[in-house]
This record gives C-alpha cells, sequence and structure tokens, in this order.
C-alpha cells in the first residue's frame, strides 16, 4: 500500500470508505431487486414472450398517470421531513406526512378513478391496444398505491430512517414475487395474476411502511413547544417548492414513459415487446453493481470538491476502479448472451439473445466517466449540467428513435439508446473541463477495454468443449472461471491495476463475509501472477 503519510493513501481511504457504503447498499439493493428479477423472470416463463408483452403493455397508461401526477410531492416531502427533523419540530414533520399524504391521495384517486373510466381511450393512445382496456381497468388502482408508496420511502429518507425504506422495498418485491408466482402457477390466471400480483405486492408493502412510520412516530411531539403548522400552510409551501421541479421532470417523464412505450406499443408485435421487457429485467442486475457505487460517489467527491487538484485525481482513481469491475462484467455477459437468455427464460426468448449486448452496450461507457462525471458535477453544485446533458440526449434520442424504430425495429431502438447516451456523456466531458482538467485517464480506459477484449476473445474457446448446446450453466460457469483467469493477469500485465490496487480491493472488502472470500481468493491469484512478472522480467 502507499505510504501512509502520502497524498494518495488518503485518497484512497476516502474511497475505501465510500466501498464500504457502497457495499452496504449494494446488499440491500441487491436483495429487491433480486427478489423482483427472478419473479419477473417466473412471470415471463409462464406467460410467455406475448403474454409478458401484455403484461407490460397493461401496466404503461396507470404508470404514466402516476408520473404525470406526482407532483414532484416526493422530493418536496423528504426536504420538508428532514427541515423540521433538523429543528426538532415533531408537530413540523406530522404537518408534512399529513399534507403529503393528503395531496397524494386526492392526486391518487383521480389518477386511478382516469384509469378506469377511460381505459380504452389510454390503451388506444398510449399503447394502441384498445383490446387491453379490461386489463388497464385491473391495474387502475395501482395509479393510487405507487403515488403512497413512493411519497413513503421518500419520507423515510427525509427521516434518516432508511431501514423503512428497505423494509417497504422488500416487502414489496417478495409479496409481489409470491403473490404472482401464486396466481400463475395455482389459479391458472395468465396476465390479470401477474396484475393482481403486483397490486398485492404495493398493497402488503403500503401496511408494512405505515406500520414501521406509526412505530416511528410513536412518542414523538410529547416535548414539542414549536407551534401548531397548518396543514394547508405546508401543503402550499411544499407545492410551490415542487412544481418547479415536477416541471422539469417533465421531459424525462414524458419522454421514458409516454413517448418510448408508444413507439415501441405501435412498431413492435407483443412477443418482441415482451422479450424486450425480458432483456431489459436482466440490465436491472447489472445496475444493481453500478446503482449503489453511483450513490457513494456524490459524498466521496463532495469532500474534494473545493480542490480541482484533488477532486481531479480523486476522480482518476475512482474511474479506474469502475471500469475494472463494470467493463469485464459486462463484457463476460455479451458473450454469453445466448446462454443466459435460455438459462433465465427459456427457448422462447431465443429470439432476443443478439440483441442483449446491444442493450448492455451504455454499460461500457462507465470506463469513460459516465459514473463519476455526471457525480462530480452535482458535487461541485453545477446541477444545470447534467439537465442540459439529458435535453441534448433526449434531442439526439427522440428522432434517431423514431427513424431507427420504424426501420430496423428493436434493433433500431436500441441503437438511438446507445446513440444517445454517447453524445450526451461527450457533453458533459467537454464541459467538466471547466472544472477539471482530466477527470478520466482515457490512454488507461483503452487498456480495460483491451484487456476485457482479449479476455473475451480467449473465452470462446469455451464454445469448443462438447456439450449439448443448451447446457447453459456448464458453459457460463466453465466460460466466467476462463474469463477471471486471463482478465486478471492481462490486466496486470498492461497496467489497468497495480498489485497495491490488488491489496487495496481486499482490504476494502476484508470485513464482509462471503465476499471477502472470494475477493482474497481471486487477490491471492493476482498477487501470484505479480510474483511471476517480476521473476520474468529479472
Amino acid at each position: 500500500m502507499p505510504n501512509s503519510e502520502s497524498y494518495e493513501y488518503s485518497i484512497l481511504k476516502y474511497i475505501e470508505s465510500a466501498t464500504k457504503g457502497s457495499f452496504i447498499l449494494f446488499l440491500g439493493e441487491f436483495t429487491y431487486n433480486l427478489t423482483l428479477a427472478l419473479g419477473s423472470i417466473v412471470i415471463a416463463r409462464v406467460l410467455a414472450s406475448e403474454g409478458y408483452g401484455a403484461f407490460s403493455l397493461a401496466l404503461v397508461p396507470p404508470l404514466i398517470v402516476a408520473s404525470l401526477l406526482s407532483l414532484g410531492i416526493d422530493t418536496a416531502a423528504s426536504r420538508y421531513s428532514q427541515m423540521f427533523l433538523m429543528r426538532n419540530s415533531e408537530k413540523g414533520v406530522r404537518a408534512v406526512i399529513k399534507a403529503s399524504l393528503l395531496v397524494k391521495t386526492v392526486t391518487g384517486l383521480m389518477g386511478s378513478a382516469l384509469c378506469l373510466i377511460f381505459a380504452e381511450p389510454l390503451a388506444r393512445f398510449f399503447i394502441n391496444r384498445p383490446d387491453l382496456a379490461p386489463y388497464v381497468r385491473v391495474a387502475a388502482v395501482i395509479v393510487l398505491l405507487q403515488n403512497i408508496y413512493n411519497l413513503l420511502l421518500s419520507i423515510f429518507i427525509g427521516l434518516e430512517r432508511v431501514t423503512g425504506t428497505t423494509f417497504a422495498k422488500i416487502t414489496y418485491s417478495v409479496v409481489k414475487t409470491v403473490a404472482s408466482i401464486y396466481m400463475l402457477l395455482l389459479l391458472q390466471l395468465s396476465v390479470l395474476g401477474a396484475l393482481l400480483g403486483n397490486i398485492i405486492g404495493y398493497t402488503f408493502a403500503l401496511v408494512a411502511a405505515f406500520l414501521f412510520l406509526m412505530q416511528a412516530l410513536r412518542g414523538s411531539g410529547k416535548n414539542d413547544n414549536n407551534s401548531v403548522v397548518g396543514i394547508a400552510t405546508i401543503a402550499k409551501d411544499m407545492l410551490r417548492y415542487s412544481l418547479p421541479l415536477y416541471v422539469a421532470s417533465l421531459i424525462p417523464i414524458i419522454v421514458s414513459g409516454a413517448y418510448q412505450n408508444a413507439l415501441l406499443a405501435y412498431n413492435l408485435p407483443d412477443r418482441e415487446i415482451g422479450g424486450y421487457r425480458a432483456m431489459a429485467n436482466l440490465g436491472v442486475l447489472v445496475s444493481v453493481v453500478t446503482a449503489p457505487i453511483s450513490a457513494t460517489l456524490l459524498p466521496l467527491f463532495t469532500k474534494f470538491h473545493s480542490n480541482s487538484n484533488e477532486l481531479d485525481k480523486v476522480a482518476r482513481i475512482t474511474n479506474k476502479y469502475i471500469a475494472f469491475v463494470t467493463t469485464p462484467v459486462t463484457v463476460a455477459a455479451m458473450i454469453f448472451s445466448r446462454e443466459i437468455m435460455y438459462l433465465f427464460y427459456g427457448a422462447d426468448y431465443l429470439f432476443t439473445y443478439p440483441l442483449l449486448p446491444l442493450l448492455l452496450a451504455p454499460n461500457l461507457l462507465a470506463s469513460l466517466g459516465s459514473l463519476t462525471i455526471p457525480t462530480i458535477l452535482n458535487a461541485i453544485g453545477d446541477t444545470k449540467a447534467n439537465m442540459y446533458s439529458t435535453i441534448i440526449s433526449t434531442a439526439v434520442f427522440v428522432p434517431a428513435s423514431y427513424v431507427l424504430t420504424i426501420s430496423a425495429k428493436l434493433w433500431g431502438f436500441l441503437i438511438a439508446s446507445l446513440l444517445s447516451s454517447i453524445v450526451g456523456l461527450i457533453f458533459l466531458s467537454i464541459y467538466i473541463k471547466k472544472y477539471i482538467a482530466k477527470p478520466v485517464d482515457y490512454i488507461h480506459a483503452c487498456k480495460t477495454y483491451f484487456a476485457s477484449a482479449l479476455s473475451a476473445i480467449l473465452t470462446l474457446l469455451v464454445f469448443l468443449i462438447p456439450v449439448p448446446r443448451f447446457v447453459s450453466v456448464v458453459r457460463i460457469v466453465l466460460g466466467f472461471i476462463i474469463f477471471l483467469t486471463t482478465y486478471i493477469p492481462i490486466a496486470l500485465v498492461l497496467g489497468v491495476v497495480s498489485e497495491d490496487d490488488v491489496n487495496f480491493i481486499v482490504k476494502a472488502f476484508e470485513r464482509f463475509p462471503i465476499v471477502n472470500v472470494v475477493i482474497a481468493l481471486l487477490g491471492g491469484y493476482a498477487k501470484a501472477i505479480v510474483k511471476l512478472i517480476s521473476r520474468g522480467a529479472k
């Protein structure tokens, strides 16, 4: 490890702390997303690609309506509850909770009524499937349930009760998965069963969240000498704060919610939409790794935001470790796209496997700063940069996706999505030069890409193993072993990581059970390779 007095050592200590925070978040998000993903896999397998497409489309109108009626109250509730908490005003906290619940309940009921009454025109307009109107009516209640569910998650964050957020999310994922499987396998309710499972999941999650909230507030306010805060006054203040944020969020809501779903619904059959949604579920598993990393980067960069030289160095070091993990994982998943789709979803979804690498491709941009640069700009306080990037990406995506989806179907849609991500990152990479000179070491990024690509070529040898084509587990396990045992030495030879980096990574995870054993084994292998390289050099 670097000398304890060195500047690099102090930076690595901050990164080590962030790594631990990232791993704690990882465990919570992993449990939630893994349960949802497993449930989605079962639903997708039982319904087959066409039925899964119909199920996914039936949820689109209620979810769009819920987003359009959110009014930004979730963010306001988190902020105002935190504000009154810091003032030790329990009466203020309770007023915020009551006011936000009132607003979200009213808008949620309006949205549910809208979907219930106008199910057919909404189904025709948003998804071009008027025949799915009965399912839209069933899903109408999700507008109300999701509105209140998201609000309670935000309130828990504002009250610094993250355990409540985790508890509610895991309750939702577990109950939804179990209920959906019961409805599909035992009651044979098909698409209706999947929708009911979703509704039951939200219902149980809300009960759990309210119980947790009541427990958190029990006995509070007895010693609060602050004046009583009017619910109507708080509601008005929250709306004044939230509406500008809501207006700013309308672009991604309309583009990601309404436009994308309508574009796919008008140009693709249910079978292809079901295949796309199934692939997207696998993409969520990749985000389980990247999302906690992103969440811990903001406090890390905030520690260094006042000094551009320090921020420059910590950004490059952080990006190096992110690239070392995300690039090979993404490349390995691309290689085994056919085996992965068959293993998780079965033969009915094999038509999507050539598209999976394209769907995963944006994760490769992490090596070029797609995770670090936006977070650095937020840490500096220049949040408008990310807004500009979103606008530019949207300006590219909308026309490109329209033309390419009509001409090349799902291939065109995914190409347009990747293209817009690249353009947005290029803008941010140029913009950030105002603050720091070199947030990304592009030579190092190229070395990481090359090491992953070379390991991928060697891993292709696994396809020469004489086992039945669809013995997916055997191919995936052997393939990942070959990939790791080749990637680590290639990365060391090319200078992607050094022996000090290996020691740091092992130390950062030494307190975490199970994972520390895996990291230690890989670290021991890497150190043995370093010794061989050193002997060869002599």
